[in-house]
């Protein structure tokens, strides 16, 4: 189990609960396509979100005892990736659980900032969608692609101490360039990075 911040929880957990949380908004939304196989993907969604819920344990189920484990994470948030690409849906409910699957499974093994991982990953998708976008061929895609790969570079740079580039990583930084991707570029990796400002303030 992950170090846990003042508030009694660990890393791992917060990024599953936000995962959890996403994971419900688009189950419920399945519903509402009348299509019978999102509908079944909906259910199972459902389920899986009120499996990491359970394993949480921010509510106190005294009858039912969910272990939370990094091997059980990987299993749903590969499983609910499959789903998203089914369905053609956002990746980031299935992305927010491997990565929550990702930071328990690093705790077991050495001290990490795990908001800097998060960032990492957040960056680093980043880029990935930057260069779907400037493959678009649209001129407001290929912009937006520009700016995707800019702040993307930057919270990388701050990252790391090799390269003095004279911005921090601090939390106001992640929050501006998560605030900026997520309005103006990609709503997914814009969560991502949010998820790191939020996880620097809880002192991860």
């Amino acid at each position: 189990m992950g170090e846990t911040s003042k508030v009694g929880i660990s890393a791992s957990k917060v990024v599953a609960l936000i995962g959890a949380l996403v994971v419900i908004q688009v189950s419920i939304g399945y519903f509402f396509t009348a299509i019978p196989l999102n509908i079944m993907y909906g259910i199972i969604g459902l389920i899986f979100a009120a499996v990491m819920f359970i394993s949480l344990e921010i509510v106190d189920f005294k009858k039912v005892n969910i272990p939370f484990l990094w091997w059980v994470l990987l299993i749903i948030g590969l499983i609910l990736i499959l789903f998203e690409f089914a369905a053609g849906s956002s990746y980031l409910g299935g992305i927010l659980v491997l990565i929550a699957a990702l930071l328990e499974f690093l705790s077991q093994k050495k001290t990490y900032a795990e908001s800097k991982i998060v960032a990492l990953i957040g960056a680093c998708y980043l880029i990935y969608e930057s260069v779907m976008l400037f493959l678009s061929g649209s001129p407001t895609s290929i912009a937006l692609s520009i700016v995707g790969f800019v702040f993307a570079i930057i919270l990388i740079l701050t990252l790391q101490n090799k390269i003095d580039v004279k911005v921090s990583y601090a939390w106001w930084v992640v929050l501006i360039i998560g605030f900026v991707v997520f309005t103006w570029v990609t709503p997914v990796s814009g969560t991502i990075i949010m998820v790191a400002f939020i996880l620097i303030l809880m002192a991860f």
